[in-house]
């Protein structure tokens, strides 16, 4: 599987290397993906001999003293060793939230392998090798960590850089398509989500009473850890073929096809919607009372079709943005309930019809409109990805292609534009006196006969 490893040979920081005699403290495993040295939050969640659960959120420069030196939890959680578990994400705010995140530096996969007959009565180390033979049928790259978790693995493939969170729909996209290929031999497919916490290496698993544990490190030439670098992992595991588009009924078949923002595919376009008004929210630093509960009902109508939350947990995804909005707002969740029903017909494949077209029940208004209600000015439209105006859409567009072609900015094009034509009028006149026919003059200066006309008559 050497083909789809990508070496490291970044400038970037290099995280602290595994030790290769697999005795992996939970500190350094964590240290692969969160880095202490940038800012961020990371959770842990514990549970008592009950089974209720404990969150505890920290800033990034806690790790150190949240995990001791000797991988076991540090003396805030005094005496606590089983079921512990941790974010694989860092988020913005001490909330675990997809809405919240902020990168994520793993993508992962919760292998259930003890429900299956190649996963039992096995040491956990044989079965990891078993898992690594799985993925090379699959054609999957092998994960850079694969950890023990009492009863099942944990298979990490970690990057070289953090994904962003404005990359989500397409770290999404990569997990999906690893469930969907490893399903078959024992992968979870609700725990695919970028605000999923796992076991922590050196805690125990009540269920088993065995030790969670590093049990496969993939190392590269030089011995350390391989990473991989996020859009050549994600260029290997998605498809090339996009989905088939379903077909435009006759009543439609000669309308006019709206255009989408150039790099955007439909999940990651919702998801830029989403931001675009959490950038709104925070450029005006509030939502007015007048309009709130419609904003935050498009909110979430773009958080449900960028398909990056369950329907499971839609109403705590819900509450934190809301509590964006404002945080003295006294919302109810039936607030919600509108938006929680369509997003199930959404995912139950049920469509409305709108003037002659089949779209989906969940609200999807054009950037013109979501200017009109919100009131968004040509100021803050600029600050935006995608609520623009159809002039704002047109000039940038026009910018975005000078660009490309290496023509600079708006305001060097204008300045080339106007030497031009203070060339093409002196030219003209000179050639003129000479006796030049319009024809020849036009020929000469390669522009049209009608604009030698406009020159020579003194119009630009």
């Amino acid at each position: 599987m050497k083909d789809y490893k990508t070496e490291t040979n970044i400038s970037a920081r290099v995280p602290q290397q595994l030790e290769l005699d697999l005795t992996v403290s939970a500190s350094t495993e964590v240290a692969q993906y969160q880095d202490s040295s940038r800012f961020g939050y990371f959770s842990i969640l514990t549970r008592d001999a009950s089974g209720r659960a404990y969150q505890h959120s920290y800033t990034l420069d806690k790790l150190p003293f949240v995990l001791a030196e000797d991988g076991t939890l540090s003396k805030y959680f005094s005496g606590c060793k089983n079921d512990v578990y941790v974010s694989q994400a860092t988020f913005e705010s001490p909330c675990r939230r997809v809405v919240n995140l902020k990168d994520i530096q793993v993508a992962f996969l919760d292998i259930d392998s003890y429900k299956l007959a190649w996963g039992q009565h096995r040491r956990p180390e044989e079965i990891a090798q078993s898992f690594l033979s799985l993925c090379d049928a699959e054609s999957i790259p092998r994960p850079s960590v694969i950890v023990f978790s009492g009863r099942g693995l944990q298979a990490k493939w970690l990057f070289e850089r953090p994904v962003p969170r404005m990359a989500l729909p397409r770290w999404n996209a990569v997990e999906k398509v690893l469930v969907e290929k490893m399903q078959q031999y024992g992968a979870d497919s609700q725990a695919r989500d970028a605000s999923r916490v796992l076991r922590l290496v050196n805690t125990f698993n009540t269920k088993s009473g065995q030790k969670c544990r590093v049990v496969f490190l993939n190392r590269n030439a030089g011995g350390g850890i391989e990473r991989y670098g996020f859009d050549e992992l994600a260029d290997i595991i998605l498809p090339l073929d996009r989905p088939q588009r379903p077909q435009k009924s006759p009543v439609n078949a000669n309308k006019s096809k709206t255009k989408r923002p150039i790099g955007f595919g439909l999940e990651t376009l919702h998801w830029a919607f989403l931001e675009d008004l959490r950038t709104l929210l925070r450029i005006r630093g509030g939502i007015e009372e007048g309009m709130r509960n419609r904003f935050l009902m498009q909110m979430l109508s773009y958080l449900a079709l960028s398909n990056q939350v369950t329907l499971k947990d839609f109403y705590r995804e819900a509450q934190f943005l809301a509590q964006k909005i404002d945080p003295t707002w006294t919302y109810h969740s039936k607030d919600f309930g509108t938006v929680y029903e369509k997003f199930k017909a959404h995912m139950k494949g049920i469509r409305v019809e709108w003037n002659g077209q089949e779209k989906t029940p969940l609200y999807t208004p054009k950037a013109e409109t979501l200017i009109e209600w919100f009131q968004i000015t040509e100021e803050e439209q600029r600050q935006l990805k995608v609520i623009h105006s159809k002039e704002l859409r047109r000039e940038l567009d026009t910018e975005r292609k000078r660009r490309e072609r290496g023509g600079g900015s708006m305001q060097n094009y204008k300045e080339r534009r106007a030497q031009s034509r203070e060339f093409n009028t002196e030219s003209v006149k000179a050639l003129s006196e000479k006796g030049f026919s319009i024809r020849r003059i036009a020929e000469q200066l390669g522009i049209s006969k009608t604009h030698v006309q406009r020159l020579l008559r003194g119009v630009p």
